[in-house]
């Protein structure tokens, strides 16, 4: 009788469980989630490109030439060209873009007798002068070209830098953003 007992109440326990886990109670819910979005950062970046190039421009020619190569004589003159690739996209986005000026180093006698120039031009409408060595830079869709040309020279009636040397390697271009003003 005990074990008719103990038997009973084992199975009636198992079929309380058994019934229990199909019947679970349960609050009301519901959940929802937002609009998926993503943001996009905007993009600031200054790029040489390899195009660079010298040229002796001495009495109309239009030679390329190697720089380190050449024995610059009085009457002599010489072209750099190089492009630069300006990319500016966001909303709000202003930079300065700026370059220290020609700085010839060197030899004391031949950096003096050499004549020097710079020019920095663009087609692109998100670039705009600023100064004598700076430019505005607004966003724009696509990537904007800058041009930049720099003339060396000796005129032929120098008489001084005989066997000296120069150095044009230190024209260097930069792009910073500006803070957004209210």
């Amino acid at each position: 009788m005990r074990s008719i007992v103990t038997g009973t109440i084992a199975a009636a326990t198992g079929i309380t469980l058994l019934l229990g886990g199909a019947g679970s109670f349960a609050l009301w819910n519901a959940d929802a989630s937002t609009r998926s979005s993503t943001v996009h950062a905007g993009d600031l970046a200054l790029t040489a490109n390899p195009d660079g190039v010298w040229t002796d421009i001495t009495n109309g020619r239009s030679d390329p030439v190697d720089i380190s190569a050449v024995r610059m004589v009085p009457g002599n003159a010489y072209q750099f060209h190089q492009t630069f690739d300006v990319t500016a996209t966001g909303d709000d986005l202003s930079a300065d873009l700026s370059w220290t000026p020609l700085d010839i180093t060197g030899d004391a006698e031949l950096r003096q007798a050499v004549t020097s120039s710079l020019a920095v031009t663009s087609d692109s409408a998100a670039l705009t002068p600023a100064g004598r060595t700076s430019w505005l830079v607004r966003p724009s869709a696509g990537v904007s070209v800058l041009d930049v040309t720099a003339t060396i020279g000796l005129s032929s009636d120098v008489t001084t830098g005989e066997d000296q040397t120069i150095d044009l390697s230190g024209l260097t271009f930069t792009l910073t953003q500006k803070p957004i003003e209210d």
